[in-house]
């Protein structure tokens, strides 16, 4: 029997829909829902009753949101700032993995490695934007590589992490059934570590949005962090808190698509 192409095609549909039904009945989801209408209402009542003199209310917010959206270097602020925080991330992910792995597999590259990576760790990315600015050609530069140090260090201490909470019976039992090095590797430490490895890109992806918006504010000339600079020496409260708006949304959405995509590679953790 031949099945229908076109109940095929509609099953994936059906999928979004009971996942946003259950979504809608879902007690947590509503329980959110009222504590952001409470942080509105109270914030709203206090601008009423003269308590907040300088920030605008939530009404006036969404009254001049439209106005911000209208410029026309809003839509490029969120261009010029994701491409940032992206590639400063990708870089920071990719290389923190590449030396993170060696050094959890191998006692002696991490007791000679790791002490270097220890004493830079604290430094905050912020510290290095005056030799940051002296080093590479362009701000554009600069920016990618503040964005960088915010993210390499949380992902490779987690990677490191993930490595060392492997439990060593597995690993026993594995060599003593004759598995290779490789299937040690891919059967083992991978799946074994993936879990602290989306722990470290979760947190790292908001920390790159943190320094970036630092380092636009410092030393760009564009982006969202150079947008609600802006907004502050135009004296444009609503512009401000737009840009923070905007800052805080570009956050959350980065962490919801890395989560995602953990969930689509590791399939065997429960929600």
């Amino acid at each position: 029997m031949i099945a229908n192409p076109i109940e095929k095609s509609a099953v994936p549909s059906f999928s979004w829909r009971n996942k946003l039904a259950r979504r809608l009945r879902s007690i947590d989801f509503w329980q959110g829902v009222l504590g952001i209408a409470t942080f509105l209402l109270v914030w709203q009542v206090a601008r009423s009753i003269g308590l907040l003199h300088v920030v605008p209310g939530p009404l006036e917010v969404v009254r001049g949101t439209p106005d911000v959206m209208r410029q026309s270097d809003y839509l490029l602020s969120w261009t010029n700032s994701s491409k940032r925080v992206f590639f400063g991330f990708v870089i920071a992910a990719v290389l923190a993995i590449t030396i993170g792995v060696p050094m959890g597999m191998s006692r002696k590259f991490k007791d000679m490695v790791f002490p270097v990576f220890e004493v830079i760790r604290p430094i905050p990315p912020l510290a290095w934007l005056p030799i940051s600015i002296l080093f590479w050609p362009s701000s554009e530069m600069t920016m990618v590589y503040l964005t960088f140090l915010g993210a390499f260090f949380p992902i490779l201490i987690n990677v490191l992490a993930g490595i060392d909470n492997i439990d060593i019976r597995y690993i026993q039992a594995a060599l003593s059934l004759g598995a290779s090095k490789r299937s040690l590797f891919w059967k083992i430490l991978v799946p074994g570590a993936l879990p602290s490895l989306f722990t470290g890109l979760t947190i790292a992806v908001a920390i790159t949005w943190e320094v970036v918006i630092a380092a636009e504010m410092a030393s760009g000339d564009n982006g969202l962090g150079y947008l609600t600079w802006n907004a502050y020496m135009s004296h444009s409260m609503v512009g401000i808190l737009v840009g923070m708006l905007s800052i805080g949304i570009a956050g959350i959405v980065s962490s919801l698509m890395v989560s995602w995509f953990g969930r689509r590679v590791m399939p065997w953790l429960k929600k």
